[in-house]
C-alpha cells in the first residue's frame, strides 16, 4: 500500500485508528490479547414460560456481582425451535436462556432460577465440556446461522439497546412485532452495568420493510449496526470517523484497501 512497506506497532488507545475499520486502513498481522482468570464453566439452559421473565432474568444475572459467567444469552420462541441438538431438551414453546457461569457459582444461580420461575432443562459441568455439543456454538451470531440453516429466508438485526430504557424498550418491540422480528439477546459489560444487546432474527419480506424495521428501531432510541450494508460508516458508526481516516491516508495513500468501503475516504476534499 505504500511505497516503502512498513511495520507499525499501535499500543493503548492508538489501536482506535484500526478497531472496526475492517481492513479499510491496514492489516493486522499480529495481537496481543490479555487474559482473565480461567474458570471451570458450567453449561445451563433455563427455561421459561414468559420471553419477558427470561429476559429480565438475563439482567438480573448480569447484574448478579456475585455470580460469575461468561454468557448470558437469551432467545425468545420460536427460536430454540432451530437448536436441533437441543430439540430433546427444550420444551417446545418455551423461552430458552443459555448460560455459561463458573461451577463454583451453581448454587446461588439456581436460586436466582427459582426466584424467576425458571426451569433448568440442561446442564453440563466442566468436565463434560467435550462432549456433546457446546453451548457457545449457538449464541451470538451462531445463533443466526442455525436459524438460517433451517429457513435461507431468514436474516437479522445488530441491536444495542440504551441503558436508561433497557428491557422497558425490548418489550415494547417484542409485543409490537412478535415473531416478525424474533429477539435473541446477549448480555455484556459496557461501563460496569450489563447491557441487553440483541442480534434479532427477521422475517425478510422487501428491503423497504426491513428498512422501516431499522427505522422504527432507531426511532425508540434503540442502536443499529446495520448488518446490510458494505458501507463503513453506515454500519455501526454511523459518522465519520476521522482518526480512522488519517490512518488510512497515512498507510494506505493510494486506497488499496477495500476500495469504496470508507465513505469518507470517498468524500475526502
Amino acid at each position: 500500500m505504500e511505497d516503502e512497506p512498513r511495520v507499525m506497532e499501535l499500543r493503548g488507545d492508538e489501536v482506535q485508528k484500526v478497531n472496526h475499520a475492517y481492513g479499510t486502513n491496514g492489516i493486522i498481522t499480529e495481537l496481543e490479547i490479555p487474559l482473565a482468570p480461567a474458570y471451570p464453566w458450567a453449561e445451563i439452559i433455563v427455561a421459561f414460560d414468559d420471553f419477558m421473565t427470561s429476559a429480565k432474568f438475563g439482567q438480573a444475572l448480569g447484574d448478579a456481582d456475585g455470580i460469575i459467567k461468561k454468557l448470558i444469552c437469551v432467545c425468545a420462541w420460536p427460536i430454540p425451535a432451530y437448536f436441533a441438538a437441543f430439540r430433546d431438551e427444550i420444551p417446545e414453546g418455551k423461552h430458552c436462556a443459555l448460560l455459561m457461569v463458573a461451577e463454583s457459582c451453581l448454587e446461588p444461580l439456581q436460586d436466582l432460577v427459582r426466584e424467576y420461575g425458571g426451569t433448568i432443562c440442561y446442564q453440563k459441568s466442566a468436565q463434560e465440556a467435550s462432549k456433546g455439543a457446546a453451548i457457545a456454538e449457538y449464541t451470538w451470531n451462531h445463533t443466526t446461522l442455525h436459524a438460517r440453516s433451517a429457513d435461507p429466508s431468514l436474516t437479522y438485526l445488530q441491536t444495542l439497546f440504551p441503558a436508561d430504557k433497557g428491557l422497558k424498550l425490548v418489550e415494547e418491540l417484542y409485543d409490537y412485532y412478535g415473531d416478525e422480528v424474533m429477539v435473541h439477546l446477549e448480555f455484556l459489560r459496557m461501563n460496569g452495568r450489563a447491557i441487553a444487546a440483541a442480534l434479532q432474527i427477521v422475517r425478510y419480506t422487501t428491503e423497504a420493510r426491513l428498512n422501516e424495521i431499522i427505522r422504527y428501531h432507531e426511532e425508540q432510541g434503540a442502536l443499529i449496526a446495520n448488518p446490510h450494508t458494505f458501507i463503513l460508516e453506515d454500519g455501526g458508526m454511523k459518522s465519520i470517523n476521522v482518526e480512522q481516516l488519517q490512518f488510512k491516508e497515512l498507510v494506505d495513500p493510494y486506497g488499496l484497501l477495500n476500495p469504496g468501503k470508507m465513505r469518507a475516504w470517498l468524500e475526502r476534499d
